[in-house]
């Protein structure tokens, strides 16, 4: 199937603003994350300060050295984050037992004029 362009061109994607993907460590989170950094549109990464599988340890030791370090269930953290950082689009690969953490990381959307 023929992918059609409709009223002009579409822009390009490093050209789109800056990127939050929290959850970068995980299965899917890493997907994400490269198809970002591959695309190069400005990407940031959050994880959390620890993790209980002994897999992601190295992975969040190297972003912690990059100080991609929070938590999305500290609201007021969220906002300075999307408001220092000029955050457009937040990408959310929080899964299993953690799902129901984005709550604060919704009110701090809302409650920024940053987010699209």
């Amino acid at each position: 199937m023929k992918s059609t362009q409709m009223n002009g061109s579409y822009p390009n994607e490093s050209e789109t603003g800056q990127t939050l993907v929290i959850g970068s460590s995980g299965f899917i989170g890493r997907f994400i994350t490269e198809a970002c950094l591959d695309s190069g549109r400005p990407t940031y990464i959050l994880v959390r300060s620890s993790s209980n599988s002994p897999s992601k340890a190295s992975t969040i030791k190297f972003l912690q050295d990059k100080g991609a370090i929070g938590s999305i269930t500290d609201q007021e953290f969220m906002e300075k984050v999307l408001r220092e950082y000029k955050i457009e689009v937040v990408i959310s690969a929080v899964g299993g037992e953690s799902i129901l953490d984005q709550f604060s990381l919704i009110e701090a959307i809302k409650n920024v004029n940053t987010v699209k």
